[in-house]
């Protein structure tokens, strides 16, 4: 049996030799005071988030990466990186909503790709639009929030990012072997929108089962990442569009959804940085009744009124010495705009961040940082990625958040 046991492990080791198999991950814990008060509403104390003392996981994941040489400069590789929660060990979020990326394989990020230097195609659950590379070193890689990526988030606000992690994708990137300073640029198509998957409606295609008609689900996501990035200067352009947002145009809530933003930065040291990212927000119902509605609501609950708004924002990070690194953040929301173009009153929002970093090694550090978003009456933009905030914040509260927090990579 030993032997048996030796032989199958010796196999084992000689058919995996010529691949490699990279274990990683972040472990990010906060300790903060959140609240978000202020609100607008007719009976405002009720709807008020008071301040509460957390200690809350932000962005901590665990993956693996599979690399093989295929010979030839071609390479076949896969990963699977999952949101993990060390706060509470569970799925959900601070609000008790589930966070869906954590706590199930793959649901930051799983898919499966071949290559070369010239070339990569990934099929898979895959991050998109929301990412900002050099331009914005705030969030949950360098702090546990920030305010820039609120206000570009798929689910808060009179108007949100069309796209963020996406199921379904197929994406195709340019390496520096074929596009040199524009090296990690992309283009990709997703055959469901993630929140979508699974939901059975169809605008065009039905098939009949033995329990009747069946119908089949058409929403989509696709979009394009342009990256440079040559000496000191780095600069992006992304686009995304979710097409058919609830998979039936007779439904009311059926919407495309379109995002954009720009950014360029200046590396004026080493390890420091300025950067200015523009964006812009567009929301297009199917139905002629929601596309002229009055807008009543915001975030995922907004269900008519078609809608357009921009804004945007200003990121520093400067290195102090000595592995101590400051930062800084600003963020401005416009007034949204209705189908008629007119602008809706008071749907703007501001945003501030503050923050420290001091890097104990490669590999941890710790930080603490101030930050505040100020929502104008009529809008509600919030600290959401990964279900961050306590609960729901209303129209005009201000969530405010202050953190000390320690960050280890593996």
């Amino acid at each position: 049996m030993k032997k048996s046991l030796i032989a199958i492990a010796a196999l084992t080791a000689a058919a995996g030799a010529s691949a490699q198999v990279t274990l990683y991950g972040r472990a990010n814990l906060v300790v903060d005071s959140y609240s978000a008060t202020g609100s607008t509403g007719a009976n405002p104390m009720p709807t008020d988030i008071a301040a509460r003392t957390r200690v809350i996981d932000s962005g901590s994941r665990i993956g693996f990466r599979v690399n093989e040489d295929l010979g030839g400069g071609a390479r076949a590789f896969a990963v699977c990186e999952t949101g993990v929660n060390f706060d509470n060990g569970g799925a959900a979020g601070q609000s008790g909503a589930p966070n869906a990326s954590a706590n199930t394989f793959c649901s930051r990020e799983g898919h499966l790709g071949y290559g070369n230097k010239s070339w990569e195609t990934r099929i898979g659950r895959q991050n998109v639009f929301w990412t900002h590379g050099e331009l914005n070193q705030t969030g949950a890689n360098f702090l546990g929030a920030d305010v820039q990526g609120a206000f570009q988030s798929p689910s808060s606000g009179m108007s949100f990012g069309a796209a963020s992690r996406v199921d379904n994708t197929i994406l195709f990137q340019v390496n520096q072997g074929m596009a040199g300073s524009f090296a990690g640029s992309h283009f990709y198509y997703s055959t469901t929108a993630g929140e979508n998957k699974g939901t059975p409606f169809s605008t065009s295609t039905t098939a009949v089962g033995t329990n009747g008609t069946t119908a089949i689900a058409t929403g989509s996501v696709m979009g394009v990442k342009l990256n440079f990035s040559q000496g000191p200067w780095v600069a992006m352009f992304d686009y995304a569009k979710q097409a058919d947002s609830a998979n039936n145009i007779a439904l009311a809530t059926n919407a495309d959804r379109t995002s954009m933003k720009t950014g360029a930065g200046f590396k004026y040291a080493k390890q420091s940085l300025v950067s200015v990212t523009i964006w812009e927000h567009e929301t297009v119902f199917s139905l002629a009744a929601s596309k002229t509605a009055t807008v009543t609501a915001v975030g995922p609950a907004a269900q008519a009124g078609d809608r357009k708004q921009s804004g945007w924002g200003l990121n520093l990070v400067h290195d102090l010495g000595a592995g101590l690194f400051a930062y800084g953040q600003y963020a401005k929301m416009g007034n949204a705009k209705g189908v008629t173009g007119v602008a809706l009153v008071d749907t703007g929002a501001t945003g501030l961040l503050i923050g420290v970093r001091k890097n104990l090694s490669a590999r941890t550090g710790v930080y603490a940082a101030a930050m505040q978003i100020n929502n104008d009456r009529n809008n509600a933009i919030n600290f959401t990625g990964g279900a961050y905030a306590p609960g729901v914040s209303q129209l005009g509260a201000d969530p405010k958040i202050f953190q000390v927090g320690m960050m280890h990579n593996f």
